[in-house]
């Protein structure tokens, strides 16, 4: 390897590591902590509710967010880091000066005290200038904010991500930063350890079965207060609130403006009764010109006769966008239903009883969605069946071959005879291995009296060895009876853990007449384009 290529490797290996800083850097890291309760409730109901509820806010929180930095951001970070300086000099300061101090009382000569003394002096003025430098930058920073930040002001963003990468991972800090509360420099300095840029916290006040929650969050480092959300429902509503919070939380975590969103909807004949729904919000008075918070949004459209369209997107705050959607409107058919197997009983399709007809079948008028569809038997068993929206044909008979059973006993059955399969297993595995350790035993017993040349009683032993060995066949052959039955009830179990599935169909078009095949547009909705 020549010199060139090591310095070129060294340099390239230098700009990895380099690289690899710059880009753990751009992360802007969300994490929480364990809510608690105002009035002190310490039961495992309430001990869970704490943990739950910040754990499902992070997980509804949106991915692929991105923080844009503000002008005070980057200033609390430069503040930050000159004070961590400061202390560290000032640490560095206090143990020069002391190890001048200790000089004296050291064995060394007037000379030589002189000369160590005149060093430590100027280790001291040194540390002392770099103070004193950072000082004035501090104070620059702080009366020029603008003027002192990094020269690039252009507009920074970065990744926001959670803490340690999981939703169930939640800061836990000391109980001295816990009592200094999170304005205390010592909180500040554990959730910068933990590279935790923004934290959420919350309390919960409970009376009964309702409870007020308020959420906060603060971005570090200076502990400043971004958001205060507070919401009121019942217990059973935690879910609901904290998709709720997390929703408001999104744009103030993303420091970003909100945006506008046109609609264009087709056909007109739609738009009388058409329905907007907003993360599962319904907007019913919505313009065909709207704002909303920044960050990922899904969007749905429904009416009355028509397919539901809709579309996840992620909106950047501070621009407006173009959403077109034609729905498409649904046709109905009318389909018959059949069993193979003649059984009598009632047909259900997609929730709906079908119309008993006098040979068996029966016949359901259809939107132009798949079918899940059961049958129940006359003696209340129950079989399901399925037929996809592709295979749908107006006035076509379906027919599937229905088992009927009462699926709850039926499992339940299978399990009881697999777990009696199991256990017989188990224990038939005993004598086996007794058998066969034995087996072992007088192996090694007869090939130590055969190398010592010790012929008392070694017929009888032979006799014995034998009789072991015959006793770990039979045992080895009845383990493998009962692992093969174990395997047989466990297929079985497994049969009917499935029979709940519903089974295809086969159909034909001969039945009744059918029409000819009408030509659809396929439902469309556009992606948002961003109107420059």
């Amino acid at each position: 390897m020549t010199r060139k290529f090591k310095l070129a490797f060294t340099l390239l290996l230098f700009s990895g590591f380099v690289l690899a800083a710059q880009v753990s850097q751009t992360e802007w890291t969300v994490g929480a902590q364990r809510f608690t309760f105002t009035r002190n409730q310490s039961d495992s109901v309430s001990q869970g509710l704490a943990q739950m509820l910040p754990t499902r806010i992070l997980e509804k929180l949106s991915s692929g967010l991105y923080r844009n930095i503000s002008e005070d951001e980057k200033l609390e970070r430069e503040l930050y880091k000159i004070k961590q300086d400061n202390k560290s000099l000032f640490l560095q300061l206090s143990a020069e000066v002391k190890k001048r101090d200790s000089l004296i009382i050291q064995n060394y000569s007037d000379r030589e005290l002189t000369k160590k003394i005149a060093e430590a002096d100027k280790k001291i003025q040194d540390i002392k200038d770099k103070l004193a430098s950072n000082i004035a930058r501090q104070k620059e920073t702080e009366m020029n904010s603008r003027e002192s930040i990094a020269k690039d002001t252009a507009e920074v963003s970065e990744k926001i991500v959670l803490y340690k990468k999981d939703i169930g991972s939640l800061f836990m800090p000391s109980d001295e930063a816990q009592l200094l509360g999170l304005s205390g420099s010592l909180y500040e300095d554990e959730l910068l350890r933990a590279n935790i840029n923004c934290l959420i916290s919350g309390s919960i006040t409970a009376f009964d079965e309702y409870m007020s929650l308020t959420v906060y969050a603060h971005v570090f480092p200076g502990a400043r207060e971004i958001a205060v959300i507070t919401e009121i429902g019942s217990l059973d509503d935690a879910e609901l609130m904290a998709t709720s919070i997390a929703s408001k939380l999104t744009p103030a975590i993303a420091n970003s403006m909100p945006c506008t969103i046109k609609i264009s909807i087709e056909p007109e004949q739609a738009r009388q009764n058409q329905k907007t729904y907003i993360d599962d919000i319904l907007f019913n008075n919505i313009d065909s010109e709207f704002t909303i918070d920044s960050g990922v949004h899904f969007i749905q459209f429904t009416a009355e006769g028509y397919k539901n369209a809709g579309t996840s997107y992620y909106f950047e705050g501070g621009k407006s966008y173009q959403i077109n959607v034609n729905l498409l409107q649904t046709e109905e058919k009318t389909i018959y239903i059949g069993s193979l197997n003649n059984k009598e009983g009632s047909f259900f399709a997609n929730g709906f009883a079908a119309l008993p007809l006098s040979d068996g079948k029966g016949s359901i008028v259809i939107n132009g969605n798949a079918v899940l569809g059961e049958f129940i038997s006359e003696d209340k068993s129950t079989a399901y069946f399925y037929i996809p929206e592709n295979k749908i044909e107006n006035n076509a008979l379906y027919t599937a071959k229905l088992k009927t059973v009462d699926h709850k006993d039926f499992i339940e059955k299978r399990r009881r005879e697999m777990y009696l399969s199991y256990s017989i297993f188990v224990t038939s595995l005993v004598p086996t291995i007794i058998c066969s350790g034995t087996v072992k035993s007088y192996k090694a017993i007869l090939a130590d009296a055969r190398k010592q040349q010790k012929i008392d009683n070694l017929n009888d032993k032979i006799k014995t060895a034998n009789g072991w060995v015959a006793a770990s066949n039979i045992a080895s052959g009845i383990s493998i009876a009962c692992a093969v039955w174990f395997a047989f009830e466990l297929y079985r179990y497994f049969t009917a853990a499935n029979s709940v599935l519903p089974v295809s169909t086969d159909f034909s078009t001969d039945y009744l007449p059918a029409p000819p095949a009408l030509e659809t547009e396929e439902d469309e909705i556009q992606e948002p384009v961003l109107i420059e």
